[in-house]
């Protein structure tokens, strides 16, 4: 298997971009259901989170074309922050807080972070009986 025209790469670096690929059509998939993720909408995070510690693996010098993949990502990316509000919804506003807390994901991986650019919604209304709490 070749990436780049010259030499073949290795099995490792194969195995790689094979795994890299499936990971990328899982984050597809996600992106694409956003708003009917349900529980499962904190998976799209930590798929966004292998993609590109998979890229950031296959450094240029292992000869891997990784343009095609970085302009699928774009895109990707790009609809996930014009669907951010109903992510952060699904998701929940305040679980964003403690998955930023439990990964400490640096700033850079900006997904972690949509809470922070969504207005958090309003605060569930509280029973007239339950005074003590508002």
């Amino acid at each position: 298997m070749t990436d780049k025209p010259g030499k073949p790469l290795d099995a490792e670096v194969q195995e790689l971009v094979a795994y890299l690929d499936e990971v990328l059509r899982d984050y597809e998939r996600y992106v694409g259901e956003i708003g009917r993720l349900g529980y499962a909408a904190p998976q799209l995070l930590y798929y966004r989170d292998e993609v590109q510690d998979l890229m950031e693996a296959l450094a240029p010098e292992a000869g891997v074309d990784l343009k095609p993949r970085w302009k699928k990502i774009r895109e990707l990316d790009l609809t996930v922050r014009g669907k951010a509000v109903e992510l952060v919804r699904e998701v929940g506003h305040a679980n964003f807080k403690q998955y930023q807390i439990v990964n400490n994901p640096p700033q850079t991986r900006w997904w972690w972070y949509l809470n922070r650019t969504t207005a958090d919604p309003e605060p569930a209304k509280v029973p007239v009986w339950q005074w003590w709490r508002r």
